[in-house]
């Protein structure tokens, strides 16, 4: 009889292996089907705990309560706890085969979508001006073949942050109170190129004017038949000087003096043919996409002197632009102007509409004017040209923060941080050649403002005008509606720094015929008193030259022409 040989049998081995193997194969596709599920569950946590959010942002002063009542219509058995960690327990019965009995919490807080923020930290919690919530849902995982090697089933956790989307339009320009026709109609026509005959009554009326932006991208968009575009199509789209002043006269509305000075200049500037983007002029950051002929709940307003301003300082494409405004004032015997306009910036037009964290700016300009004046005292029968360089940085305003109060979409408060442009302020001669080169810095030298056979006079100022931070402005729902304008200023007037720049000038006299007993100090303080009498009406000069670029010194104005606080929405 032969010994066995079982060990020795290979026969039926893989059948062998199969069956050790099975149980193997079996917990770890146990496993698999756990961990699907378990991701499962994990995004039917989180599609739950974002509807929560948005709940509980649309009635953000009862948020728990919203919450609550969100779970509860979807029959979810979850308690809710505030942050005065109240709790508000299921609304609803638990069932013997229910889920297990899940926990949120419901913060309250402010959003702000600012870019420069980082995501995890631009929700803060807040009392009473919360506009925000934010929910935390947790609850057990359920798990087959692996709870059998866990003392307890591990904790499912999501969080979402809802906020109501919020916008606003805003501007940076300036609105003065005093206007002379003289020297707009000589700037602004240098501008556009042609010759323009407005009065002063005119200008106030554009000064005092809104330009509804819904209702004029329309009559834009009708103008040039583009009848199914976007407002970005409108935007991109390039119109000349005539077709954009009929598409603002279109605009319902207007007053009649509005209308008229808008006919005056489009019949001035019938013969422009170049083409002027919208998109250098206005910026409607979250509205771009949407369908000039939908239209939207949306409002924003451009200062009619404003967009015609930015409009010509386009069409002029940053040249020089020289006049001789000749007696244009009060005290002045001449006056002579050489302007530059740089480049506006591209991405951040003078008006926006957007969130929290847009910005806007002012293009950086340059004024050089000559002055003449009548001498008085000691200098009587002389004239004095005095040379005045002005350099204004580009100011800048920033979209800080939007609080909603509830009630309706436009009760809201806009907070604005602004910074205004450095100025440079000098008396001196500066090349005309280097004045539109922006790359260039222009060098202020000392001039010769008094030349004549009695004597020579030859003098140089130089000052700054400069904030070193921002400063925030804070606008009602109020003064919003009312278009109110606020001014960020590192000087109180002009004026006062005019009269700083005579009281440091560096003057140098030579007394040619000493037999007339002249002395420095007489013709120093004889300088003094003849520029000081003039110095209002340099004041005002300087306003209505800076008015077209839509800037002033040191200073910086900014408008809230519009707030929306809109459905809530997820952002985190």
């Amino acid at each position: 009889m032969q010994p066995p040989r079982l060990l020795a049998d290979r026969s039926g081995n893989i059948g062998t292996l199969a069956a050790l193997s099975l149980p193997l194969m079996i917990f770890s596709l146990a496993l698999g089907v756990d961990y699907g599920y378990f991701t499962v569950q994990r995004r039917q946590l989180q599609a739950s705990v974002d509807l929560a959010a948005i709940a509980a942002a649309s009635s953000v002063g009862e948020a728990e309560k919203s919450a609550a009542a969100y779970f509860a219509l979807n029959k979810l058995p979850v308690t809710v706890t505030g942050r005065d960690g109240l709790i508000i327990p299921p609304a609803i019965a638990l069932a013997r085969d229910a889920m297990p009995l899940a926990a949120a919490q419901v913060e309250r807080g402010r959003y702000v979508a600012d870019p420069d923020i980082a995501p995890e930290a631009r929700f803060k919690p807040a009392g009473a001006d919360a506009d925000a919530a934010r929910v935390t849902l947790s609850r057990p995982a359920d798990l087959f073949v692996s709870a059998m090697f866990l003392p307890k089933p591990p904790l499912l956790s999501a969080t979402g942050t809802a906020s109501r989307s919020k916008i606003a339009a805003f501007s940076l320009g300036t609105r003065l109170a005093s206007l002379n026709d003289g020297i707009l109609n000589a700037l602004l026509g240098q501008l556009l190129g042609t010759t323009l005959s407005l009065k002063a009554m005119d200008y106030r009326a554009l000064v005092d004017a809104d330009i509804s932006a819904q209702p004029f991208l329309k009559a834009v968009a009708t103008r040039l038949d583009l009848t199914a575009a976007t407002y970005e199509d409108v935007l991109n789209a390039g119109l000349t000087m005539p077709e954009l002043l009929a598409a603002m006269g279109a605009v319902d509305g207007l007053s009649g003096p509005v209308r008229s000075a808008l006919r005056l200049i489009e019949q001035a500037t019938a013969g422009s043919k170049v083409k002027l983007p919208l998109s250098r002029i206005l910026n409607l950051d979250p509205k771009k996409g949407l369908a000039v002929a939908t239209g939207g709940d949306w409002a924003m307003s451009v200062n009619a002197l404003q967009m015609i301003s930015a409009a010509a300082g386009l069409a002029n494409s940053g040249k020089q632009v020289a006049l001789d405004a000749g007696a244009a004032l009060p005290g002045l015997a001449g006056v002579s102007v050489k302007l530059a306009i740089g480049e506006p910036p591209v991405e951040t037009p003078a008006h926006r509409l957007g969130a929290p964290g847009s910005a806007v700016r002012s293009a950086q300009t340059r004024l050089a004017v000559e002055v003449s004046i009548d001498g008085l005292a000691a200098l009587a029968g002389l004239r004095v040209k005095l040379p005045l360089y002005v350099e204004v940085a580009a100011s800048e305003a920033k979209l800080a923060d939007i609080r909603c109060l509830g009630g309706t979409p436009e009760n809201a408060e806009v907070a604005v941080d602004t910074v205004p442009g450095v100025a440079e302020i000098a008396i001196g001669k500066v090349d005309p050649s280097v004045l539109s080169d922006f790359s260039d810095e222009p060098r202020v030298e000392k001039a010769r403002i008094v030349d004549s056979a009695l004597l020579a006079i030859n003098a140089l100022a130089h000052g700054e005008v400069k904030n070193l931070g921002k400063t925030r402005l804070t606008y009602s729902p109020t003064e919003i509606a009312a278009r109110t304008t606020k001014t960020v200023s590192t000087r109180d007037t002009l004026t006062s720094a005019v009269k700083t720049l005579i009281g440091d000038m560096d003057v140098e006299v030579d007394i040619k015929l000493l037999n007339l007993a002249l002395n420095t100090s007489l013709v120093t303080k004889a300088l003094a008193s003849t520029l000081t009498a003039v110095t209002p009406a340099i004041d005002e000069l300087l306003y209505n030259l800076l008015l077209v670029a839509g800037v002033r010194i040191g200073e910086a104005d900014v408008t809230v022409t519009g707030v929306r606080c809109q459905r809530p929405a997820l952002v985190q």
